[in-house]
């Protein structure tokens, strides 16, 4: 008994000094998730963004933070703060329809609401009569140059991004009510992915591509620049900034926290967990008997479908493969929208297909005649396969199936 407690603590020393050795020598990994929080100070998180805020704005402005998860406490709130500034810098700005009224409400009444996402829900673009794609190449095989992206301001300040593989824009503006303050220049075009839309006494400001505003990019120089100039736009003496994860109220309640918060006092209560667990393994009489692991069938439908897809592409039969997508691209529209496909010659068929998804009547005629015409072809060219391709995955973005 004495030799196994001492076997036991050598064991322990052992284990702790290789915690200690693995800690030390090996690199901490970079988180790149795309948190847009204000307290993550990982590359694409916004604490450069919100602690900075009050000096883009010259200390000129009261900044404080708000939540829009509840809707009665946003009504109350935003009845109270005619003149002021909402912020938002998210993923993807999907509030319901109920939120989104509230908005238009307040921005009706002489506030101001600055927007920065990836996308929008279609009653709000709806509502103020705009409509929002995604850039991308007319060549589905040429290799994307975004290592040197210009984006621009009304007022001539330009920055470049990278990374931003197909940037959003935004098209059918008003000109009355819609100024475009932002853009980048794609193929000598300039395209609107910032704009201004007077609503009322107040206005919106919707931009496009909220990882601008990350630690990433607001630590250059040149881009800290751009985002500064962008937010400056903001007019009203009160700014509310729009806190996602509100993580005010989580914050763990366990005696435990002030351990599980530190490096240093949480990587000696987990060896002093390992310690009690070794202890309790050398002082046990019982022995089990090793169980045998079996190890479940690898999932092999990658190889699968990229063993397909080689044998597709090696027959040089294109025709085959065109049958193939449209009728997987049917039965997605079947199973997304809950549409007869078998009255796809149906006149009325492309008009059900324009109301439940969005998508302009004149635009769904001709898919639904291109489909009709593919659908029994036996010969086609590569050129054929790619327009076709394009067409599909171009729908499927307007009527948001991705």
């Amino acid at each position: 008994m004495k030799n196994s407690g001492k076997f036991g603590l050598m064991l322990l020393g052992i284990t702790v000094l290789i915690i200690a050795f693995i800690d030390l020598a090996s690199d901490k990994q970079i988180d790149w998730s795309k948190t847009y929080d204000q307290r993550d100070k990982i590359p694409y998180g916004l604490y450069v963004t919100r602690e900075e805020l009050p000096e883009i704005m010259e200390n000129q402005v009261q900044v404080e933070d708000f939540t829009s998860t509840n809707y009665d406490f946003l009504k109350a709130f935003l009845s109270e703060k005619e003149q002021s500034s909402l912020v938002y810098i998210v993923n993807g700005f999907y509030e319901g329809k109920e939120v989104t009224g509230e908005l238009l409400k307040f921005v009706e009444r002489g506030g101001e609401v600055f927007i920065s996402a990836n996308g929008f829900p279609l009653y709000l673009l709806d509502t103020l009569g705009i409509k929002q794609q995604y850039h991308y190449p007319h060549n589905f095989n040429e290799v994307i140059n975004v290592e040197d992206r210009p984006y621009s301001l009304a007022d001539g300040k330009t920055a470049h991004y990278k990374d931003l593989d197909y940037p959003g824009l935004f098209c059918d503006l008003d000109t009355v009510n819609t100024r475009i303050i932002g853009h980048y220049a794609v193929e000598d075009r300039e395209i609107p992915n910032f704009i201004e839309l007077r609503r009322g006494k107040g206005r919106f400001l919707l931009h496009l591509e909220p990882l601008m505003f990350t630690n990433y990019y607001m630590l250059k120089e040149e881009n800290f620049i751009y985002g500064a100039a962008v937010l400056k736009l903001l007019s009203n003496k009160e700014i509310y900034w729009f806190d996602s994860t509100f993580k005010g109220t989580q914050e763990a309640k366990t005696p435990l926290r002030v351990l599980l918060q530190n490096d240093g006092l949480r990587q000696a209560w987990y060896i002093l967990l390992f310690g009690l667990i070794l202890f309790l393994l050398f002082k046990s009489k019982r022995e089990q008997r090793a169980v045998h692991v079996v190890d479940p069938e690898p999932n092999l439908s990658k190889e699968f479908a990229r063993t397909i897809a080689t044998l597709y592409y090696e027959s040089g039969n294109p025709g085959n493969l065109i049958q193939k997508k449209v009728e997987y691209f049917l039965y997605e529209i079947r199973t997304h929208f809950q549409l007869d496909i078998l009255q796809l010659e149906d006149e009325l068929f492309a008009r059900q297909l324009s109301l439940k998804t969005g998508v302009p009547l004149d635009e769904c005629k001709n898919l639904v005649e291109l489909l009709l015409r593919y659908r029994k072809v036996r010969t086609a060219t590569d050129a054929e396969l790619v327009a076709l391709n394009k067409r599909i995955e171009d729908f499927k973005h307007k009527a948001h199936m991705l």
